[in-house]
Formats: C-alpha cells, sequence, structure tokens
C-alpha cells in the first residue's frame, strides 16, 4: 500500500514537472513579454540586397541608356505602428552598362560606369496586415541624396558631372516575420542625372532621371 502511494506521489511530481513547469512559463510569457511587445513603439533595422538600376535619356540628337545590377546596405530608425515614420540612410552601388549613340555620325560609345548613391529618406507606412509574428505594411517618402563616381571611364565622367544634391520619392512595401524583415523598393530620381558633359568631343545634355528598383532583407529590433 505504502509503495502504491510513493509511486503514484512520484507520478505526479513528474506530470508536475512536465506539464506544469512548461505551463508557468508560457503563462509569464504571455502575461509579461507580449504586452511589452506590443507596447514597443520605437525600431532600429538593418537592411541590405540587391538592386536594378536604369536611366535613359529624353529623344535628342543623343541617346544615351543605361541599365544594370548592384547592392544596396542601410540602416533605419521606425516611430509607430498604424501609421509608422521611418528616417533611413542607404548607401547604393550601381554597376551599369552605359551606351551613347549619336545617329548623326553613326558613333557608339559604351563601358561599364560604377557609381554610387548616398541618401537619406523619410518615409510614412501603414501596416496593412498586422499580427503577432506576421507584418505587411505599404510606405512612401520622399529623399535627398547625394551621387558620386570612383573610377575613370570611357564616357570622361567625373565626380562634377552629377547634379548634386538628388532629390526623389520612394515608394514601396514590406514583409515582417517576428524579427526577419523583406521590402521592396522603387526609387524615383526628381533631379536629372548629369550635367551636360563633353563625350568624346560631342557635347551631351543628359536630363534623364534615374529609377532604382531594391529587394531589401534584413532584421528589425
Amino acid at each position: 500500500m505504502a509503495k502504491n502511494i510513493y509511486f503514484r506521489l512520484n507520478a505526479m511530481t513528474m506530470y508536475m514537472k512536465r506539464f506544469f513547469i512548461p505551463l508557468v512559463c508560457t503563462c509569464f510569457f504571455c502575461l509579461v513579454l507580449l504586452p511589452s511587445a506590443k507596447s514597443q513603439v520605437f525600431y532600429i533595422g538593418v537592411q541590405a540586397g540587391p538592386t536594378y538600376s536604369w536611366y535613359k535619356s529624353p529623344p535628342s540628337d543623343v541617346i544615351l541608356s543605361s541599365s544594370g545590377w548592384g547592392h544596396n546596405i542601410g540602416f533605419f530608425l521606425r516611430y509607430g505602428k498604424r501609421p509608422f515614420y521611418q528616417v533611413g540612410f542607404d548607401w547604393t552601388r550601381d554597376d551599369n552598362d552605359f551606351s551613347a549613340y549619336f545617329p548623326q555620325f553613326d558613333v557608339k560609345f559604351e563601358d561599364k560606369v560604377p557609381f554610387h548613391n548616398f541618401d537619406f529618406s523619410i518615409k510614412v507606412g501603414y501596416e496593412i496586415v498586422q499580427t503577432p509574428y506576421f507584418k505587411w505594411s505599404v510606405f512612401g517618402g520622399p529623399f535627398i541624396g547625394r551621387s558620386l563616381l570612383f573610377k575613370t571611364n570611357d564616357f570622361d565622367f567625373a565626380k562634377t558631372d552629377f547634379i548634386n544634391p538628388q532629390v526623389g520619392l520612394i515608394a514601396g512595401t514590406g514583409f515582417q516575420i517576428t524579427n526577419f524583415i523583406i521590402s521592396i523598393d522603387y526609387n524615383l530620381h526628381l533631379s536629372g542625372l548629369f550635367t551636360p558633359v563633353d563625350v568624346e568631343g560631342f557635347d551631351v545634355d543628359f536630363s534623364g532621371k534615374l529609377q532604382i528598383l531594391s529587394i531589401k532583407f534584413g532584421m528589425q529590433f
């Protein structure tokens, strides 16, 4: 009899350890950690990923176009959820294949031109879907930045050939799974990219606007 009671008490003790302790931990998480997460309104994040940029001058005597892949890295500070306000800094490196065709002379120049964009942006967004583990948001806003060149090229582009500062608009959408984030950004430069430049003795007015599409992966805390 005493032996049976001992085994029953021992089984109850194992049952308490196996089920009661995890239950207490779960309740603690729900009562303490989740409310603090819901009350959080300030966030910081880092992102990086591939970019694709393109540029085409308007119809003129000289046809200039470029496109190419690059990469982006940046960080941001966010406040709020519905809506949220975000400031960010991004560095983008583009390796574009430039080509310029002068039909009146039947002359064409081609070269890969690597250039850099440093942008500061202000975005306003809204979380369309908001659950504890998944969020979907849309956002947009203005940016201001600089375009720079750090390498010589066949077009003889120089740092002074860029119109700076550059201003433009950003629009995009983002997904968040716990702390992991993915966003798709579209940047439209409203400023012309280049000042009139001399290309192999030809005076060319490049008044087109740069466009950049980015896919960014990162973490938000």
